[in-house]
């Protein structure tokens, strides 16, 4: 999977794609510390994210105006108690990414955002004792990126790709780490 070899929308997809399907750490991380307004927020900004890649957007000033808010809702895990700041920090990386790949073409992180989740995956598989090649978080993740891949590659146009990529990466409300508010 050369992630590298993409167009910049392509790369801005897949990095939404990944954003999206780790949302749950986020929102889990709000409730246990009761900043739903910054989940509302966050979830606003990856609204207009994938907006943008329908290509719904007619100006980027409200994506511009994203940026500062974005910056104060990624926590600082030493700043807590429990582990899953650290997944909800890599959730708004994920989508300050997003947000500064719109705003500027230059920038190309699929790559970056593929080694942070799965280098997050496989710490929690470390810390319930199990490997990648046994466990099942990790192969779905596999599969659900090169699903997103496939999708990505289509040759359809870019509202269609995004209209199958929304659902595919809300997995059912399951976050790449397992993590489901949904029950």
């Amino acid at each position: 999977m050369d992630l590298n070899a993409l167009s910049h929308w392509q790369q801005l997809s897949f990095c939404a794609a990944l954003c999206e399907r780790s949302f749950p750490n986020f929102q889990l991380f709000c409730e246990m510390e009761g900043q739903e307004e910054e989940y509302k927020q966050a979830r606003k900004i990856l609204n207009k994210a994938w907006e943008y890649l329908r290509g719904q957007l007619s100006s980027l000033k409200n994506i511009e105006k994203q940026l500062e808010p974005l910056n104060e809702l990624i926590p600082e895990p030493g700043n807590y108690e429990h582990f899953g700041a650290y997944p909800a920090m890599d959730t708004m990386i994920a989508l300050q990414s997003c947000i500064q790949g719109i705003l500027d073409d230059s920038i190309h992180d699929a790559c970056a955002l593929q080694t942070m989740t799965h280098e997050r995956l496989e710490e929690v598989l470390e810390l319930q004792g199990q490997t990648k090649q046994d466990s099942e978080l990790w192969a779905r993740q596999l599969n659900f990126e090169q699903e997103a891949l496939d999708i990505i590659e289509a040759k359809i146009s870019h509202a269609e790709a995004i209209k199958q990529l929304i659902p595919l990466s809300h997995d059912q409300g399951v976050s790449q780490l397992g993590i489901c508010l949904n029950d």
